[in-house]
């Protein structure tokens, strides 16, 4: 069963443009994340690693860690976008999909957040554990591997934080759109 127009009328007709904007923050995200993981692959071991023998992280956690969320995303707000298009985007699968990336997004925001920004991943008792980047050579102040820049991590981590926030919006008009769609799909 189609959706009609009319789930997505009013102020919810702005639905795309905000699945746009995730679309733009994402690939953005991406950018960064990718220039992050590349960095963070080159960089060479810390000494206190090699002391203590912890492996290097591999190459995939380093990818998976940088770039899951935001590749994913990019993919989905496509198809959101070629959906909603053809007129077949149904609300309860717009607010299903808004719900799963946020908490995805938070979660991924938060690790990012813990093992780059605060430092918070990095307890004594268990260095190393939680975070790869303690194993890779970087600035005493700074969890950033060496081969990176602060900027990038920031400029990451703040971007991540805009897609969160979009999310949010994208949840709520497909809420909105939801409640319109049991009220017999009269727009206001």
């Amino acid at each position: 069963m189609a959706v009609t127009l009319t789930q997505w009328t009013g102020k919810l007709r702005y639905t795309p443009l905000v699945n746009i904007f995730i679309l733009i923050f994402a690939i953005t995200v991406f950018g960064a994340a990718a220039s992050y993981a590349n960095a963070a692959i080159k960089t060479p071991m810390d000494d206190q690693a090699l002391i203590y023998m912890r492996p290097r992280p591999s190459n995939g956690k380093i990818i998976v860690y940088a770039l899951f969320m935001p590749f994913f995303t990019i993919l989905q707000s496509l198809a959101d976008l070629a959906l909603h298009f053809y007129l077949s985007l149904h609300p309860v699968y717009a607010l299903v999909v808004a719900t799963i990336y946020f908490i995805g997004w938070l979660t991924q925001w938060s690790i990012w957040m813990n093992c780059e920004v605060s430092g918070l991943g990095f307890d004594n008792a268990g260095k190393g554990e939680t975070c790869f980047q303690v194993n890779l050579r970087h600035a005493p102040s700074s969890y950033v591997p060496s081969k990176s820049s602060d900027g990038i991590v920031h400029a990451r981590v703040g971007l991540g934080a805009i897609v969160i926030a979009l999310y949010v919006a994208y949840g709520v008009m497909a809420a909105l759109a939801v409640a319109r769609k049991r009220r017999g799909g009269k727009g206001r």
